[in-house]
């Protein structure tokens, strides 16, 4: 069973707050796309947010999101579509694991598209409302550009970590 924070709302039922926690950490990314990875507390301990009452919610906010614009060179995106995006049971509380793909491209003198695929994973301790553990990886050409920026990984943990306080209310 998982335990949710007391902080978030009682009159929400479990299954939301834990739809708000993963889109705290999804749509943190948005600047960069979020991508799913088998689940490492074993199988059938997921399901598909994308496939729950909140999937259209979820690819709405998806699709307003530019994660282009924070990006040197490009100005605007292309294509950012989530292909994954799955709440598992986890040792230490929930995992969401995220995949999208993504594609940036600039309107300058010189025009140029810049493509690649986004892996997220971050584990939630929902009753201390605090991630314990993230990951992202972004690879293609899309990568390359992302870790010339550096600190990624630093720069989404700590948005998506501001965005879980909010909802937990801290």
């Amino acid at each position: 069973m998982i335990k949710t924070s007391a902080a978030l709302p009682s009159s929400l039922p479990p299954s939301l707050r834990m739809g708000l926690l993963a889109v705290a950490f999804v749509l943190p990314l948005s600047p960069l796309p979020m991508a799913s990875a088998q689940a490492q507390s074993g199988p059938g301990s997921c399901w598909s947010l994308l496939q729950s009452k909140f999937g259209p919610q979820i690819e709405k906010s998806v699709n307003e999101a530019d994660p282009c614009k924070k990006l040197p060179g490009v100005d605007h995106k292309e294509k950012f579509e989530v292909k994954s995006l799955d709440l598992c049971s986890a040792a230490s509380g929930v995992q969401i694991n995220a995949r999208a793909d993504l594609a940036c491209k600039s309107h300058g003198i010189v025009q140029a598209t810049v493509k690649g695929q986004l892996e997220a994973s971050v584990t939630v301790d929902v009753g201390a409302c605090k991630i314990t553990d993230s990951h992202v990886s972004v690879s293609g050409p899309i990568g390359d550009l992302i870790s010339s920026v550096g600190g990624i990984q630093e720069l989404a943990r700590g948005f998506a970590q501001a965005k879980i306080s909010e909802i937990c209310g801290k």
